[in-house]
């Protein structure tokens, strides 16, 4: 067959092609993106990633293209060096466009960037071309393949543009689809430019490097892998340095929040040589007013001074790494301010840390609280005193008041009986038993005073010994019966069987059953009853409850009552006459035993006051025989 040809065109392989191209434009321009957020090795790494993505593009458009033209001969083949060629020309000169591009972003650059590309782009094709081994002749018309170029070199600047105002993903869809233009227009303005003859000369077989469906498959197989790499490589980048940016925010958050929380501190952190020379300083708030350049540059026994100086310079020399912090206190600092104040310091060998490669040294100020250490001591050496001058003051009552007293009881009760001889009948004998009966209450007060004082400075003592709890009770009764019949109240007592003696103090216990006895029928009417039970409780403890019918005490001033010189404000109470301490020492004399006191009461039903001693001191039969 002789003279000229006309092609025709696969349209699914043409859409193909235009596919290919713009798909590979879209990657390499997406790829791109990295270059001017990337510096150095890994700028140039993009750009060849990039040139790799649309170099590989256009050459595999290319051939998609040719494989897509449908030419009247008996075979079509190409040369496998010259279509190696026109690779590395299309990767080569698109990695040259790229690198102009990546150093600025003026209209020069752009202008040079896009007229190179299109130049390769221009390259590749007509490289590929002359690859072609058929039995014609190929011829151009010069001014379609000028044509082509400028489409090329057009497209390609304009796409850049695109690309370097990037504002978004649709934004680079339509990059892409200019840069696919440009690619496929100048293909196809090319193709138009290029007249096939038919020759009389058939190419050797042997300048056949591939046959159509060979390189169809080739083609496909490697667009596909350069695009699918690319692809993958840039959004494995993306998460690799969104995943290092996230790392880097929440690095600088947590040094910032470090920075802020050193700032802000009251301490003073420094880090020291062995010999104590100043190798850092923070700036906290306990630096304030302080030089810190001044202080780098000199030592820490510079600032500090005190009795703890020796043992924070021992402590410098001899504590051991990863051993536990040395606490050294006594060491005064004299601040910004001028005034002197007190501090205590932790040190911290880290000199096997290579970010500290010195001694910790955290100085804390304890200066309001060793005032209060030394207010606290003043007040203990005031209290010990006051203490000291009050047991002083006990003693001297104890005489001073005891020894008239005494002696007014004493005189009293030689004029009622008469001792000397018979007082006049009449008022002198009554005012005899009224001084006599005074100097009693007088004495009972005294001695309740003397006992409460005891007890509030913990100087009450017991005389134990073994106690009978049946002598215990009967005596205790005895001294209040002749009270009870006066005032017509019932008074009973019962001691259980199963009581055992004990040991204790017998005249204090006697004291507490006094105390409860008397209020139990000093606070009950007339023709009513109290009683004195004694038993051995659950626990093995002994238990003397007092119980009466009295008037009662309410429930909010049962726990009241236990305090010094409280009483019930009540009409029957306001007719009895105390000083309000019986109830407090009587509780303080039980536990003084180791016991308890208790009250239970209701209104108009009357009280219970339960003494309760603990088993330990129950004496053990074999013991008591």
């Amino acid at each position: 067959m002789t003279g000229t040809f006309q092609p025709a065109y696969d349209p699914m392989l043409v859409l193909l092609s235009m596919g290919v191209a713009t798909w590979a434009s879209f990657v390499s321009l997406h790829v791109a993106g990295r270059i001017w957020r990337s510096e150095g090795r890994a700028r140039m790494a993009w750009i060849l990633a990039a040139a790799t993505a649309l170099g590989g593009g256009i050459w595999s458009m290319h051939f998609i293209a040719m494989l897509a033209l449908s030419l009247p001969v008996s075979f079509v083949g190409y040369d496998a060096i010259t279509t190696l060629l026109s690779l590395f020309i299309a990767i080569d000169v698109t990695a040259i466009g790229f690198s102009i591009i990546a150093g600025g972003r003026s209209l020069l650059r752009l202008i040079t960037a896009g007229f190179i590309m299109g130049c390769g782009v221009a390259g590749m094709h007509y490289t590929g071309m002359a690859a072609l081994r058929l039995p014609a002749e190929m011829t151009y018309d010069p001014i379609l393949v000028a044509a082509s170029v400028a489409i090329a070199c057009v497209a390609a600047t304009a796409a850049l543009w695109i690309a370097l105002n990037d504002k978004g993903a649709w934004w680079r869809v339509g990059a892409a689809v200019i840069m696919g233009a440009a690619v496929y227009g100048m293909h196809y303005t090319g193709m138009l430019a290029v007249c096939f003859t038919s020759a009389s000369t058939i190419p050797s077989p042997d300048a056949l490097a591939f046959e159509r469906g060979s390189l169809a498959t080739i083609i496909a197989l490697t667009a596909t892998f350069i695009l699918s790499l690319e692809l993958f490589s840039s959004k494995f980048h993306k998460r690799t340095n969104d995943f290092r940016e996230r790392e880097q925010h929440i690095l600088q958050l947590s040094t910032e929040r470090f920075r802020k929380l050193v700032q802000s501190s009251y301490d003073i952190i420094l880090v020291a040589s062995r010999t104590g020379k100043i190798l850092f300083a923070a700036p906290t708030q306990g630096l304030a007013g302080f030089d810190l350049p001044a202080i780098e540059n000199g030592t820490i026994f510079d600032i500090v001074s005190g009795r703890g100086v020796d043992a924070l310079r021992h402590a410098l020399i001899t504590h051991g790494p990863r051993s536990a912090a040395a606490h050294i206190d006594r060491l005064m600092i004299r601040m910004g301010d001028g005034t002197l104040r007190d501090f205590e310091v932790t040190a911290s060998n880290l000199i096997h840390e290579p970010s500290i490669a010195g001694v910790l040294l955290t100085f804390h100020d304890v200066t309001e609280r060793e005032r209060s250490a030394e207010e606290l001591r003043r007040a203990k050496q005031i209290s010990e005193d006051a203490s000291r001058l009050k047991s002083e003051f006990i003693a001297n009552m104890n005489h001073e008041l005891r020894t008239p007293l005494n002696a007014i009881l004493g005189f009293s009760e030689m004029m009622v009986n008469d001792i000397k001889g018979r007082l006049s009948e009449g008022k002198y004998r009554d005012y005899s038993k009224d001084i006599h009966r005074s100097g009693a209450q007088l004495l009972s007060i005294i001695n309740d005073i003397l006992d409460f004082a005891k007890a509030d400075a913990k100087q009450l003592s017991l005389s134990e010994g073994d106690v009978d709890p049946q002598i215990l009770v009967a005596e205790s009764v005895r001294f209040v019966t002749t009270a009870a019949a006066k005032k017509g109240v019932s008074l009973s007592s019962d001691v259980a069987s199963n009581v055992p003696n004990f040991r204790g103090d017998e005249r204090r216990l006697r004291q507490i059953l006094l105390n409860l006895l008397s209020n139990a029928v000093k606070f009950t009417p007339s023709g009513r009853e109290v009683r004195l039970l004694t038993r051995v409780n659950a626990a093995g403890g002994i238990e003397f409850d007092v119980e009466d019918t009295g008037i009662g005490i309410p429930p909010d001033q049962i726990a009241r009552v236990m305090e010094p010189f409280y009483q019930v404000d009540g009409s029957l109470a306001r007719q009895e006459e105390g000083t309000g301490l019986g109830l407090p020492i009587a509780r303080s004399l039980a536990e003084l035993h180791g016991g308890t006191l208790r009250l239970e009461s209701a209104v108009g039903y009357g009280t219970t006051a339960r003494l309760t001693l603990p088993a330990a001191r129950i004496i053990a039969p074999s013991v008591a025989a």
